[in-house]
């Protein structure tokens, strides 16, 4: 396979249907060489990871560690964007477990104050019977820069799903801090210009599963139909014949 590494895969501590375990044989199965499990952050108000489970997290992955070595696992969240400060549900004591960090929009989550509820939260929830305004554009498009600002983020999940953005700007960002976005595995929700236009800021993409189950570990499909398409060339894709370095590994090793 290609791909060698699925870095966006749910369990049954958030919104997938399987174990970690589960996750991990079926990578080691496709012969991958990496995975992340990737559950959803905290805030997330129906799925998200219950903090009195982490500890379990954290023992379950060590565990399994040892007893699959012939592949790397990481732990980490597929945290959520929650305000337009670029908030995310985390703390920063998290950073001393995570191995990975993703960052995508969900529809219903938890936020910070009121005024951010009224005025990013309930937007964007109703953006399927609304369209969007241009401010609101703005708005989110500068929540998703000051969080890439201001947390150590390897991949934006699913650009554009559920929110709309300028994405070409947050492109440039991510770029410049080495955050990966993400060509997701269920759908990618970015259109065919606005790929195009991300790949002009230099930015490096990833392909990922969004793993709900483990039979969809290392669905690829998906984004490589769009690689294919677009003709996209494969060194601009980060886990494509080659291993991803993420940005918080690369920032630690400038220190």
């Amino acid at each position: 396979m290609p791909v060698l590494g699925d870095y966006h895969t749910h369990t049954v501590f958030s919104h997938g249907h399987g174990s970690i375990e589960d996750n991990v044989k079926a990578a080691i199965n496709l012969g991958l060489k990496e995975i992340a499990i990737t559950d959803h952050g905290f805030w997330h108000d129906f799925y998200g990871v219950r903090r009195m489970d982490l500890s379990s997290m954290i023992d379950e992955v060590k565990n399994i560690r040892i007893k699959y070595p012939q592949i790397k696992i990481y732990l980490g969240l597929e945290t959520n964007l929650v305000d337009s400060s670029g908030r995310v549900d985390i703390e920063d004591s998290d950073d001393e477990w995570m191995d990975i960090m993703v960052c995508g929009y969900h529809k219903c989550t938890s936020t910070t104050t009121a005024g951010e509820f009224f005025g990013f939260n309930l937007p964007n929830l109703v953006s399927g019977i609304t369209k969007f305004s241009s401010r609101q554009v703005v708005r989110n498009t500068d929540a998703y820069i000051k969080a890439i600002e201001r947390y150590k983020i390897d991949i934006i999940s699913h650009p554009n799903y559920g929110i709309k953005t300028d994405v070409k700007e947050i492109a440039k960002v991510a770029a410049h801090y080495g955050t990966f976005l993400e060509l997701n595995g269920k759908k990618v929700s970015m259109t065919d210009d606005e790929i195009l236009a991300i790949l002009d800021t230099g930015v490096t993409l990833i392909v990922d599963s969004d793993a709900h189950s483990s039979e969809r570990v290392g669905y690829f499909g998906v984004p490589l139909s769009f690689v294919s398409r677009l003709n996209i060339s494969t060194d601009r894709i980060a886990n494509f014949d080659k291993l991803p370095k993420f940005r918080r590994y690369r920032e630690r090793s400038d220190r």
